[in-house]
Parts: C-alpha cells; structure tokens; sequence
C-alpha cells in the first residue's frame, strides 16, 4: 500500500516538476524582453552654480542592447552620458549582469537658485526606464572642491618635460586660500605656474565658485627607468583636500658602454698562441637591453672568440663582464695590430678598438741564437782549418 501511495505522489506532482522546467529554460529568453532598470545612487544633490558633475549610473534588469539618452535637460545646461571615458548612446548588457555608465552635467554659472530636473531615458526591446535627476542649485552650498586635468596622461622620452593643464575650482560658499603639493617619485621635479604665465605659485585664492587654470610641469630626473609612473597633485585649503592624479609613461632611451675594466684599451699576445682580454659592458639608457651578441673584425688567420657568447638581458644600470679571447695566426710578424669587438643588443650597439701587441715565441729565438752559435763556430773552424794552409 505504501508503495502505490509513493506512485500516487509521483504522479501528483510529476506536472508541476515539467512545469518548473519548462520555466527555468524560458526564463532566460524572457530577460531579452523585460524593460531595463537605470539608477544611481545619489539622484538628489544640492549645489552651486557653475558646478560640474557626475552621477554614476547602472544599467541592469535585462541581457542585450540598452540605449540611453537625456530625455529632458534644463535650458543653457550641458548633460552627457559618458562610458569608460567616452560619449555614448548605449551600452550591452550581459545575461545576470550590469553596465556602468556616467551621467556629466555641467550646470550653468549664471543660473538662478531653484530645483532642476534631468531625465535619463534606458530603452530596450522590451520596453523604456526612466529616472528623474534633481538638481538643487542653492549659491551658498558647500560643495568639494576639484582639479581636473584636460589630459592626465603623457607619455615620452626621460629627457622630456611633461606639461599638463589643470583647472581647480572653489565649490565651496565662500572664498578660499589653497596650498598646492604634490606626491611624486624620488627625484621628480614639479612645479606651478598660473595658465599662460610665468611666475611659479605655491598658493593662490579663489573666490567662491571661481575656477584657476594651471600649467603644471613635471621633470623626471636623468637616465630614470622605463614605466608608469604616477604623481598626485593636491590643493589643500583647511581639512579640504583636492586631488588629481597625474601620469608619465617613460617609454626609455637606450645606451651601452663597451670598454676594459681598467679603461686601457690594449693587448699582448704570442704568435699562434690564445690570449685573453676581459672587458664590460655596461647599460647607460633608462630601459633594458636585450638579446646581446659579440663580433669581432681582426687581421686574416686570426680568431677571436667571446665568453659568454651572448647575454639574454642587461637591466637598465647595470654592467656584465665579457672576456674576448684572441690567438694570432702562428706566423704573424711582431708588432701592433687592431682588433674590433662590438656588441649589439635589440636596441643598440657600439664599439672598442684594441691595439694588439704580437711578440714572436721565445722558442724561436732560443733556435735562431742556435743557428747563430752554429754559423759563428763553422766560420771559425773553417779559418782555423784552411788559414794555415
């Protein structure tokens, strides 16, 4: 009896399982057709005139194509929809996910105290979402001071100044004195000038609501690495700090020394026989080298060979040891010959001449003192046998 009631059961709710089924496989077919969801988190702010702003939105709710647009927008104000840094109309909407966008509204300096309103509009195929910004503009508001940078970003080489235009504006009630600062690497020299002059600043004022632009120039030191790097400008006015973050990216020069350990640029060596010269090359630009190899150019029936033959990488400052070793040919005449070694990396190369002493070995002259001894001692036996006669 149990047993059918346990069939029974399984009959009973068999539909409503084919049912769950059906469902989870419609579900995500069903996403393509809902009406997108537009918020952000602060759709009510209360500022000053000539403000700048962004609201950050999120786009949600559905999978697939999601267009945007500012449905409505006071008369004489700006208001864009911007999405990694750019100006857009849409975004795409992966399945169980969301997209950020920004809303950049600049609200005008002459407008009148009061509550405005902006409409951001997020369409789909499955239908519209609408969300209503409040905009209350109250001239005695106290907002956060800003510095923006028209282009935060530079790149170049290390022996390059890098100028960038800033515009720091006072959001706050009331006038205000501003110190300005900087973190930046060791060595870094940065300075403050107001746009289009010369006089280098530490501080200025600004009344409420005004903005300054500044010229801001930033010197790496010599010979610095390649990379990123970073340099955060402040201006401090109280407990209020306002901050940007500046960027150079060092693409690097490349440079390379070759010379001996004791700068002497000279060799001995013997007819036929292998001598050693041991010499450095060391990295003088700001970025690495790579993949170094060694040639030689000497006189004819010479050899010349490296120890190591190559060297995979030379970071930026630093010297490797290299030893070159030169055999003569066996019947070379004493004296001074040149022998060229360079070595080229990825990027560069450069030279040595060594002025290369040959000496003759002593054992021919132990046999050339012989054949004299000998030709000298013929000589005087054959005075001596045939002068008597």
């Amino acid at each position: 009896m149990k047993k059918g009631v346990c069939g029974l059961y399984k009959r009973w709710y068999l539909p409503y399982i084919l049912l769950l089924s059906l469902l989870v496989t419609i579900l995500p077919v069903c996403d393509v057709y809902a009406a997108p969801v537009i918020s952000t988190d602060y759709p009510g702010v209360i500022v000053q005139p000539g403000a700048n702003l962004t609201f950050p939105l999120t786009i949600s709710g559905v999978s697939g194509k999601v267009s945007l647009g500012v449905s409505s927008v006071p008369k004489g104000w700006d208001a864009q929809i911007f999405g990694d840094g750019r100006l857009i109309n849409a975004v795409f909407v992966k399945p169980n996910s969301e997209v950020d966008a920004e809303l950049h509204v600049k609200v005008p300096q002459d407008v009148a105290d009061g509550k405005y309103t902006i409409g951001v509009m997020a369409r789909s195929a499955g239908g519209n979402s609408l969300i209503d910004i409040d905009i209350t503009v109250n001239g005695g508001a106290v907002g956060s001071d800003e510095i923006e940078v028209q282009y935060p970003s530079l790149s170049g080489p290390d022996t390059a100044t890098y100028n960038f235009r800033a515009t720091l504006t006072n959001n706050s009630g009331r006038s205000r004195s501003y110190n300005l600062g900087v973190d930046a690497p060791q060595g870094w020299q940065v300075t403050f000038k107001p746009a289009y002059q010369s006089d280098q600043i530490a501080s200025l004022s600004l009344d409420a609501g005004k903005s300054q632009d500044l010229d801001i120039s930033v010197d790496p030191p010599d010979n610095v690495k390649a990379g990123k790097y970073t340099i955060t400008v402040a201006a401090i006015s109280g407990q209020d700090v306002a901050k940007a973050n500046l960027e150079v990216v060092i693409t690097g020069n490349y440079k390379m020394k070759v010379s001996t350990q004791d700068e002497r640029l000279n060799a001995d060596v013997t007819a036929g026989h292998k001598g050693s010269v041991t010499f450095t090359i060391k990295n003088e630009g700001s970025a690495d080298l790579h993949g170094i190899t060694f040639s030689s150019e000497a006189p004819q029936n010479w050899s010349v060979t490296f120890a190591p033959e190559s060297i995979d990488l030379i970071p930026a400052g630093e010297t490797r040891q290299v030893t070159a070793f030169i055999t003569p040919d066996s019947r070379a005449i004493a004296g001074d010959y040149m022998v060229g070694i360079t070595a080229s990396a990825k990027e560069t190369s450069e030279s040595m001449d060594i002025r290369t002493t040959v000496h003759t070995s002593t054992l021919w002259g132990l046999v050339g003192v012989v054949i004299v001894v000998a030709v000298v001692g013929w000589v005087m036996w054959t005075f001596r046998k045939y002068g008597r006669r």
